[in-house]
């Protein structure tokens, strides 16, 4: 039998359908996504107080904090009402720390079934969770780190709402008849994360692989690996970190997400066929870099590098030669900690929710849990480590004036990590 278009988009139809329906049966009975509440004990934690210190504060009328919620046997809180706590205490990141421009990290490799999008999640929830103002950025077309944020690439996300128009660049949008956006923030929606934006993607980011093509040869003036970058800064000024999701592929998109990094996260397991992977993507970085400083006489550097082993099996001996031999050739640029391979992450497959969002109800093994969450706390820990170095040595550097704090962070071109040759 013959196939074509009308039975492939009728293929898509029955997909989507049936997409929809296993979304609405995960999401009942709210049928969307909502962050379940967390424990006195979970939020004294991501906190860093004492239990006591709470009740304390619970008793001091000139506090004035979110008390949570009084259930039969646990007090919950909403992560607003963490933060709101957080931010009495002044321990949120922004005021410990002095932020005033956020830091871009970019989650990439060519190969698919890395963990990339699972690790760019984990990133950004582990981020908000702790008061950073995040926003993620999906630039891969099949939209997976949209959809683990509640929404469907193919019927909540326009292309408005993606990267897709700083791809097109504004010849190309007014062209069509539009208004070019000065800023990525119509582009943002907020998730049921509080603290937590994205700027989603569907399967039209295709289309912006072949737009920054024709740009390329077709603009004169045109940077190849400054749209992501030009979006980024119009809103820097507003978070406290950026973490980007790339498509597995060779790409002019995942190309620009290279260029717009602080810090660049590169996921491996300990296989051959993904260290294999993972040389060649350093390969590639390398050949963008030195593409940038040939053409416009630019040298972009990264605040920070690593290598993360990914889907780890500690019990597998091939798997841990593998690993160590990952670790003695990229020595320091590897981290300490691997991301384990967990059924944990499996059995949450069906329900749509992360790691994180796993609470009393999880049916699964909670001792397996339990070690998939310590292990991704190690490794996000580690990430967080490294992000705030780079995070004290800007504050230590940038004026700490009005005017700076209100606008946009500078380009990579008057950064640290992008300075004129």
């Amino acid at each position: 039998m013959a196939v074509g278009e009308e039975a492939l988009g009728e293929l898509f139809d029955r997909a989507n359908t049936v997409l929809d329906k296993a979304r609405a049966n995960a999401l009942e009975p709210e049928k969307e996504k909502v962050l379940r509440r967390f424990t006195l004990k979970e939020a004294t934690q991501l906190l860093g107080i004492h239990t006591d210190t709470f009740y304390e504060l619970k008793e001091d009328p000139t506090a004035n904090i979110p008390t949570g919620e009084k259930g039969v046997r646990r007090r919950l809180f909403t992560l607003a009402e963490i933060h709101a706590i957080q931010e009495h205490l002044k321990l949120l990141p922004r005021q410990k720390l002095d932020i005033r421009q956020a830091l871009t990290l970019t989650v990439a490799n060519f190969k698919g079934g890395v963990a990339k999008t699972f690790t760019a999640a984990s990133l950004a929830q582990y981020f908000a969770m702790r008061g950073y103002r995040t926003l993620a950025i999906d630039l891969d077309p099949q939209g997976s780190l949209t959809t683990t944020f509640g929404l469907n690439p193919a019927t909540d996300v326009d292309d408005w709402q993606t990267i897709l128009p700083y791809f097109y660049g504004r010849a190309i949008v007014e062209q069509g008849g539009n208004t070019w956006p000065d800023s990525l923030r119509p582009a943002i929606q907020s998730t049921y994360w509080h603290g937590l934006d994205i700027v989603a993607a569907n399967l039209n980011l295709y289309s912006g692989d072949f737009a920054l093509g024709i740009r390329r040869d077709s603009e004169p003036a045109f940077r190849f690996h400054r749209p992501l970058l030009d979006a980024i800064d119009t809103v820097r000024a507003d978070y406290d970190i950026v973490i980007i999701d790339t498509p597995p592929s060779l790409s002019f998109s995942t190309s620009t997400a290279i260029c717009a990094a602080d810090g660049l996260l590169i996921p491996a397991p300990a296989a051959m066929m993904d260290f294999e992977s993972a040389r060649y993507f350093l390969k590639l970085t390398k050949e963008v870099l030195g593409a940038v400083r040939h053409s416009y006489n630019i040298v972009k550097e990264f605040e920070f590098l690593r290598v993360l082993i990914t889907k780890f099996q500690p019990g597998v001996a091939v798997q841990q030669k593998l690993a160590n031999w990952q670790r003695g050739i990229f020595d320091e640029f590897c981290l300490s900690e691997p991301m384990l391979l967990s059924n944990a992450v499996q059995n949450l497959g069906p329900t749509l929710q992360t790691l994180y969002e796993a609470g009393p109800g999880y049916r699964g093994s909670r001792e397996a849990l339990k070690r998939a969450l310590e292990s991704v706390n190690a490794v996000n820990g580690l990430i967080e480590q490294e992000v705030i170095a780079v995070l004290k040595r800007w504050a230590a550097t940038v004026p700490a004036t009005q005017e700076a704090a209100r606008s946009p962070a500078p380009s990579q071109a008057s950064s640290p990590a992008e300075r004129a040759a």
